[in-house]
């Protein structure tokens, strides 16, 4: 892929932001309830300066990245999640994945999203509508992929994903999701929380954990502060006993390439691929929908690609 503008003025910067966006594991009272937390500040940038994206739109499909990104904690190997919204709204919807190396991509379904009075709140109920949210989990080794649907009910990513994770697992789920701006309406911060309470927790747990979760500070400002979210998870959660598991990178990423976009060319039919080599016109762009990333081939390029067409 192409990142368009990488975050941070300089590598020194750039390598510090890659260092705090991570995904953090973990697991409280006596493992029966499982935890992630994800500082995504960088990747959140990254995604909006590749999409060229306005407050809104950041807003929307950031959350959506960072919600996938907390689903893809349990994944290994070759699996990957997306999640898919569907909306009536003028958003459309978006479209995310995430696989086990915590590389997401995605996009929203339709941007910019028209808005036709000034906004009043970032509430994006009002963009998405009416609609469903499908969860897809590609398993590696397994033929098929599994895939659940629920209705949006809420419009709030956070809550609509909660709400599949306990209609579809019958497990109480929370996801906290925040993305903060700063005056000139930057990205400053981007984080989420999940937690999921397992079967066997008592009710004690479950009123310990909610009384917890008040004092719980906003993800996004934990990642606006570069806090670490290892002290933050331990502190607050003190009383839970928490089993730190491990961390590992996460990043806005896309495995598309111009060889691999070539390859794509190759496919087409000769009749057709003659007939753009020919024409043009050139150069001839591509565009990967996942990232936005684009690809140039020039005439010339594209005759040494017809040339290996039979």
């Amino acid at each position: 892929m192409i990142k368009k503008k990488p975050y941070g003025a300089n590598a020194k910067e750039q390598l510090k932001a890659s260092a705090r966006d991570k995904m953090y594991r973990f697991l409280l009272a006596d493992d029966t309830v499982r935890g992630v937390f994800v500082h995504g500040t960088r990747m959140i940038n990254e995604m909006r300066g590749n999409f060229d994206l306005g407050i809104l739109e950041t807003y929307i499909l950031g959350h959506a990245y960072l919600g996938c990104t907390l689903m893809s904690a349990n994944l290994k190997g070759g699996d990957r999640i997306s999640l898919s919204i569907d909306g009536t709204g003028p958003a459309k919807g978006v479209s995310v994945e995430a696989n086990s190396y915590g590389e997401v991509r995605g996009f929203l379904k339709k941007s910019p999203i028209p808005v036709k009075a000034p906004l009043e709140s970032l509430n994006m109920s009002p963009f998405l509508g009416a609609g469903m949210l499908t969860v897809t989990k590609v398993i590696e080794g397994m033929k098929h992929p599994y895939t659940g649907q629920v209705a949006l009910e809420y419009g709030n990513i956070a809550e609509d994903l909660a709400n599949y994770c306990f209609t579809s697992e019958q497990t109480p789920t929370v996801f906290n999701l925040s993305i903060n701006f700063d005056k000139d309406g930057e990205v400053v911060g981007a984080g989420g929380l999940f937690l999921q309470v397992m079967p066997g927790a008592d009710e004690e747990t479950d009123k310990k954990l909610e009384e917890l979760m008040a004092s719980f500070p906003s993800p996004g400002d934990i990642a606006e502060r570069a806090e670490n979210p290892d002290e933050v998870i331990q502190a607050v959660f003190s009383e839970l006993s928490p089993n730190i598991l491990g961390n590992h990178r996460v990043e806005f990423f896309c495995r598309c390439s111009e060889k691999a976009f070539a390859s794509h060319l190759s496919m087409l039919p000769k009749k057709d691929l003659a007939s753009i080599a020919n024409e043009g016109p050139f150069p001839v762009e591509l565009c990967c929908h996942n990232c936005n990333s684009t690809y140039n081939f020039s005439k010339e390029e594209l005759t040494e690609i017809l040339k290996t067409k039979k």
